[in-house]
């Protein structure tokens, strides 16, 4: 500001601005000034700073080409999972297939063996029952030849009228009522 008023004393009365050649001179010096500044200071700052900016914008490009190879390989290895999961099914179906299909035939032997094992105890039981039934006729037999037999030798004892018999007839009856039959 101490230069401003140093210059306007120097200038003529009820003039501001002079153009003269001292000014115009100032005025180039200080066009030539900032030119030489801003070559200076683009040369020191712009061309690091543009360089900067450079790197980084490769840097930002190898990130997302990296990470474009990353969804790649995720999509591949999500492929991958996913045909495993189906071949895990197929192979879970053809387990499953398999296990009932045993199963099926292990029932159906199990009832086959069953149906075997029946028939072989009706045929034992029906043989014991038979069995049994020839022994209570054979016992039945014999029974009633003993029954005879006594009935007989009762009868010839008693003399043979017909009171005597009928008498006979009941008591052996109620004899016989009063016999359990051995099986």
């Amino acid at each position: 500001m101490f230069d401003i008023v140093l210059t306007a004393e120097g200038l003529s009365p009820g003039r501001l601005f002079g153009l003269d050649q001292q000014t115009l001179l100032q005025a180039g010096s200080h066009l030539l000034n900032v030119g030489l500044l801003a070559i200076v200071l683009s040369w020191l700052l712009y061309k690091p700073v543009r360089n900067m900016m450079q790197k980084r914008t490769e840097r930002i490009r190898d990130q997302l080409d990296h990470a474009a190879d990353e969804l790649a390989k995720a999509g591949e290895l999500k492929a991958l999972y996913e045909q495993k999961l189906r071949d895990i099914e197929k192979e879970k179906d053809v387990i499953i297939d398999a296990a009932r299909k045993q199963a099926t035939d292990t029932g159906r032997r199990l009832v086959e063996e069953a149906k075997e094992e029946a028939e072989t105890v009706k045929t034992r039981a029906h043989a014991n029952v038979e069995m049994e039934w020839e022994h209570a006729q054979s016992g039945m037999k014999q029974a009633i030849l003993e029954v005879s037999a006594a009935m007989a030798g009762k009868m010839v004892a008693a003399a043979l009228n017909k009171e005597a018999q009928e008498k006979l007839f009941d008591e052996t009856m109620a004899e016989l009522e009063g016999t359990s039959w051995r099986s």
